[in-house]
């Protein structure tokens, strides 16, 4: 059996398929290739497709939010800038702890890093026709 390369369309299908939450054994079941194969061809794909997805859909939010959209406006603003609504109808910023959510282990500046990284990866895959 000759080796397996694997074509751009595999590449675009295994994204698919992590993207839309395919367990990886299905996936080679589907490719028909062992995982072991897989992991070897589509390590990138495996490990970066779910975030560069994640990314494109937070830009899209982000530009609908900015063109007006309300409804995306008030999604960031609750989730992204942390605002929220009080009780006592007073209006203000919620505090995190008000709002439920817990501290990132993250700094905002290893955040940044990973969208610049993830925005330039997803460029130069547009660019490339990938």
């Amino acid at each position: 059996m000759p080796a397996f390369k694997p074509s751009e369309t595999d590449r675009r299908r295994v994204m698919m398929l992590v993207v839309c939450g395919i367990a990886r054994d299905k996936i080679a079941e589907h490719l028909r290739i062992s995982k072991s194969t897989l992991y070897r061809h589509f390590s990138d794909e495996l490990d970066n497709g779910s975030d560069i997805a994640t990314a494109a859909v937070a830009g899209s939010l982000y530009q609908n939010a900015v063109d007006g959209t309300v409804s995306a406006q008030i999604f960031w603003m609750k989730t992204i800038a942390r605002w929220g609504e009080k009780d006592s109808g007073d209006a203000g910023f919620a505090t995190p702890e008000d709002a439920g959510s817990k501290e990132a282990a993250v700094s905002d500046r290893e955040v940044a890093r990973r969208i610049a990284f993830l925005l330039d990866r997803a460029a130069r895959t547009d660019e490339t026709g990938g």
